[in-house]
């Protein structure tokens, strides 16, 4: 693995398998022979129906707040909201809601999808 900090000394590296930028702003350019650094693990997904989700805002008593934000967002939300076949916990609409409430994306899809009817 060689740091480089300048644009024109990372591209006359090749072949690079990997760049990680640093806090610095400098390069981690891994090459071949290189041990690679681990990957993250991909973030879990979780997806729920709208009635699964609807129904757990009822009971957990959250739905009057998700009403105000999305009453208050704009027409794409508003659209997304009422037109979903589906709620991911990636869903940019769901991310930004669970944010704008304080709350963990991922928990409020997983506990609505398991939500039975």
């Amino acid at each position: 693995m060689q740091n480089v900090k300048t644009l024109q000394a990372r591209d006359a590296l090749t072949p690079v398998l990997a760049v990680h930028v640093e806090a610095d702003d400098s390069w981690d350019c891994y090459l071949p022979g290189d041990e690679l650094p681990p990957m993250p693990l991909p973030a879990p997904v979780a997806a729920c129906s709208p009635w699964q989700l609807r129904r757990y805002l009822n009971q957990s008593g959250l739905r009057t707040a998700v009403d105000a934000y999305v009453a208050a967002a704009d027409q794409d939300i508003q659209d997304g909201w009422a037109a979903a076949s589906a709620f991911l916990n990636t869903d940019p609409f769901v991310v930004a809601a669970a944010g704008a409430l304080d709350l963990d994306p991922y928990a409020i899809i997983k506990a609505a999808s398991e939500i039975e009817g």
